[in-house]
């Protein structure tokens, strides 16, 4: 691996500054680079990488060798595709990934809920499905939709070099000016439609096998 930088351009703790305050641990989110090991937090119990195996293996997690680093990838390999080829804007695609790939979320949050320690989700940019699995924590500790959306939205400051790079390389313009979308309303349009079907985020906790006690430790 060759390391190329000190900073991950879009770390930050989930649910913006404050919402975590008085926690018995704080959860992180990111993007992965090949950066530096002290480009993260320091004192990780669990680094959660969300990404596909090929994905790893292009951009290997520059804590991969540690004994706190977890692949826990989102998208359920028993599923053909990643989400229905209807879902085109991201609202869309990520209420698919909702349902479709639910085993993968559960993982993820089992495993954050089973951790006795700070923690790191993280997936390529840090921004869809880690921006998914953000947006069930904040929502399930309280954060309003409004902080909700503004989580996911801030990924976009620490995504212009990436997203450039990408849009030069893009050989479908409109494809990528799709995936790189990045504003409050897209999540919580996502988070409303779940809260209709479900409830509650808790509610669709329950609904893809989290157990109450499971629930509680998050």
């Amino acid at each position: 691996m060759t390391t190329t930088s000190n900073v991950l351009t879009n770390l930050r703790a989930v649910g913006g500054p404050g919402l975590q305050d008085g926690r018995r641990r704080t959860v992180y989110r990111s993007n992965t680079e090949p950066v530096a090991p002290e480009a993260y937090p320091t004192g990780l119990a669990a680094v959660i990488d969300l990404r596909r195996d090929d994905e790893r293996e292009a951009v290997p997690h520059p804590l991969a060798a540690t004994s706190v680093y977890r692949s826990v990838p989102l998208f359920d390999p028993a599923s053909a595709i990643e989400s229905a080829a209807e879902a085109v804007q991201l609202e869309d695609q990520y209420t698919d990934w909702l349902d479709r790939h639910r085993s993968g979320i559960a993982a993820a949050l089992r495993t954050i809920a089973a951790t006795d320690g700070d923690v790191l989700v993280c997936c390529a940019a840090g921004k869809d499905r880690t921006g998914i699995v953000s947006a069930l924590l904040a929502r399930h500790w309280g954060a309003g939709t409004d902080v909700v959306g503004e989580d996911y939205a801030a990924s976009a400051a620490g995504l212009v070099d990436r997203f450039a790079a990408e849009r030069a390389a893009s050989t479908d313009p409109e494809a990528t000016a799709i995936g790189h979308r990045c504003v409050p309303e897209i999540m919580t349009t996502v988070i409303a439609r779940l809260e209709e079907r479900w409830g509650s985020v808790d509610g669709y906790l329950r609904g893809i096998g989290l157990r109450d006690e499971e629930i509680a430790t998050l």
